[in-house]
């Protein structure tokens, strides 16, 4: 029965050591979105005006990207 235990609380936490790295690397390797509703409002254009569906810019949208890169 302690075998038994002993083999369920090390598996339990074994399972959060994966969940907890595999959250880090998640976060790590995500990239950093350059558009945001603000643009938008800005504009007075809707979304759709440079994306095709986000993230991905038709060609307006990387025209306007192109333009306004620092």
């Amino acid at each position: 029965m302690r075998n038994r235990k002993a083999t369920t609380a090390l598996l339990s936490g074994a399972t959060a050591v994966v969940v907890l790295i595999a959250g880090a690397m998640i976060t790590m390797m995500s990239r950093q979105a350059m558009a945001t509703p603000d643009i938008a409002k800005a504009t007075g254009q809707p979304c759709t005006q440079c994306h095709t569906s986000p993230p991905a810019l038709n060609d307006y949208g990387k025209k306007y990207q192109d333009s306004h890169k620092k």
